[in-house]
């Protein structure tokens, strides 16, 4: 067991570089260094009234613009962390879909029941139906795996992909997606994207 571990985790480290926006017949999509930019200079907005607030406030206040400024040191952190890297975030192959901020591995097409319907023009988001949401999920992080309960309880897609800061559009998806399995959109998008196989 431990030598199939290894050789699985080998394979993951080597698929972690860095790799051209379109490799072979795979869509891979890094972070975006000009949308992390943006967020940041709206992450220094935010700390402005706290930073006020700490100037001018009462005990009270002043504790909770500290809190603040600590939520939005570590939210910083974070994203200077993601800029750093040229890393492949998002990548749909032949095997299926990985999104390296949800699981290490891909989820597989025979994992996948439907790609719920999107609207490119108004949509940073992909949400994605599982046939086994427990299965699929199972040893991911909580906030993660809480989506295959979500599922089954109220019918919310249990995986949801964010393109707001990935270096490329919920377009790239939906044409790489088409390109793989058509037959997991939604016939509104298969009308569109269908005809780029």
């Amino acid at each position: 067991m431990a030598r199939s571990s290894s050789a699985k985790a080998v394979t993951w480290s080597i698929s972690e570089q860095a790799l051209p926006a379109h490799h072979g017949d795979a869509v891979a999509l890094p972070w975006s260094h000009g949308r992390i930019r943006f967020a940041a200079l709206l992450l220094l907005g935010a700390a402005l009234p706290a930073i006020v607030g700490f100037a001018i406030a009462g005990p009270f206040l002043k504790w909770l613009s500290l809190a603040w400024l600590a939520g939005v040191a570590a939210l910083m952190d974070r994203l200077s962390r993601r800029a750093s890297t040229d890393a492949v975030v998002l990548s749909i192959d032949r095997q299926g879909i990985l999104d390296r901020r949800l699981m290490p591995r891909p989820i597989e097409w025979r994992e996948i029941e439907a790609i719920c319907p999107v609207d490119p023009s108004r949509s940073h988001v992909v949400e994605i139906r599982l046939r086994w949401p427990e299965s699929t999920l199972a040893g991911t992080r909580w906030p993660v795996r809480i989506g295959a309960y979500c599922q089954r309880a109220c019918g919310i897609p249990a995986v949801t992909i964010n393109m707001m800061l990935l270096d490329g559009s919920i377009r790239d998806v939906l044409e790489a997606i088409a390109r793989h399995r058509p037959d997991l959109l939604d016939p509104m998008n298969r009308n569109e994207y269908g005809a780029h196989r």
